[in-house]
């Protein structure tokens, strides 16, 4: 499906590098739009691929829990892209290495495990928010990525559970708060999607029967069918959406 309003328009993408993140931002430049790329390693491939769909984008390396990093992305990405129209925020980690497994119950996950997950997770959607909102349009839209794993919790992961149903209730409010600008701000909280993040050398066999709950299709997910629902969301097909959660 295309949306001719998202044509010209800019938007902003964090975790662009990979995964949904990667795949929101070429859907976008398919249709026409200007993408600011942004991820703790500068997406350059990815901005090749916007540019060779047509689109215009620029590439940043920026820490999301850098507050003022962001802002600063924001003042060069309206001056040479214009005026944000919209942003998607997914950024996020999983966990660190050594830290994952049976061991990693609430009652031994480290501090500093915890403090980095909810730093990216959460921290980082915030400050992407407030810096995005600082220099959005009215009329704009936000789309926030959460999870299902929010919704359900997963044993031996507290910190990612915790900061993704986090996410879902500090959207909630930041759609109440920006609805009298037209700003419509939304999340996602998909299952398990076939990402580098989630991966991590495992199988899908691997993977699917690890988790804790089951899929209706019985399969892991495409970045790509996510990021449809993401574009859709940013679009004005869904001018009447906001506040909701998309599984």
């Amino acid at each position: 499906m295309s949306y001719p309003d998202l044509k010209g328009n800019t938007y902003v993408v964090t975790g662009a590098a990979s995964g949904i993140g990667r795949s929101t931002s070429t859907l976008l430049a398919q249709q026409g739009a200007n993408v600011a790329l942004i991820d703790l390693r500068k997406p350059q491939d990815v901005l090749e691929e916007v540019e060779r769909l047509g689109g215009k984008a620029l590439a940043f390396s920026c820490d999301v829990q850098d507050g003022d990093a962001l802002e600063a992305v924001m003042k060069e990405v309206v001056q040479h892209l214009g005026a944000i129209h919209g942003a998607a925020n997914m950024a996020g980690i999983l966990g660190t290495e050594g830290t994952k497994g049976k061991n990693n119950t609430v009652d031994r996950v480290p501090d500093d495990e915890w403090n980095k997950i909810l730093g990216v997770n959460l921290n980082g959607v915030k400050n992407s928010m407030r810096a995005e909102l600082r220099h959005m349009k009215d009329g704009g839209a936000l789309v926030n990525a959460g999870s299902i794993a929010g919704q359900l919790g997963l044993p031996y992961m507290a910190p990612y559970c915790a900061s993704k149903w986090a996410v879902l209730g500090l959207t909630k409010v930041a759609a109440q708060e920006a609805g009298s600008r037209g700003i419509r701000i939304n999340a996602v909280a998909p299952g398990v999607i076939r990402t580098p993040m989630t991966q991590a050398g495992a199988t899908d066999e691997e993977l699917y029967d690890s988790l804790g709950f089951k899929a209706a299709l019985k399969r892991l997910g495409e970045p790509d069918e996510i990021a449809r629902v993401i574009v859709f969301l940013l679009s004005k097909e869904a001018s009447y959406i906001a506040g909701a959660v998309s599984t």
